[in-house]
């Protein structure tokens, strides 16, 4: 982690470990309980974090939408699990 980050990344592992605790109790319905990691990605919140980067070297949230839109759908049986985006990783 990042010095001056720590309210951020508290918030980070607090929602991870809300969705697996939620997924667990959820998991006798049809409901499912996921987290997607967006990693960088081109936004106003991210270029004023980061002013010397360059915006075009990130993906759009129009290129992460689809995730959204796969885990949002009733045919998704993943439940509790963190998907990477940048990396593609499941965990």
């Amino acid at each position: 982690n990042n010095a001056y980050w720590g309210p951020y990344a508290v918030s980070k592992a607090g929602l991870e470990a809300l969705v697996k605790t939620y997924a667990h109790e959820v998991e006798n319905t049809t409901v499912r309980a996921n987290l997607i990691n967006p990693g960088p990605i081109r936004t106003r919140m991210r270029a004023k974090a980061f002013p010397g980067e360059d915006p075009m070297t990130l993906k759009t949230p129009e290129d992460l939408a689809p995730l959204f839109v796969k885990l949002a759908s009733p045919e998704t049986t993943e439940n509790g699990r963190i998907f990477d985006f940048k990396t593609g990783a499941v965990r």
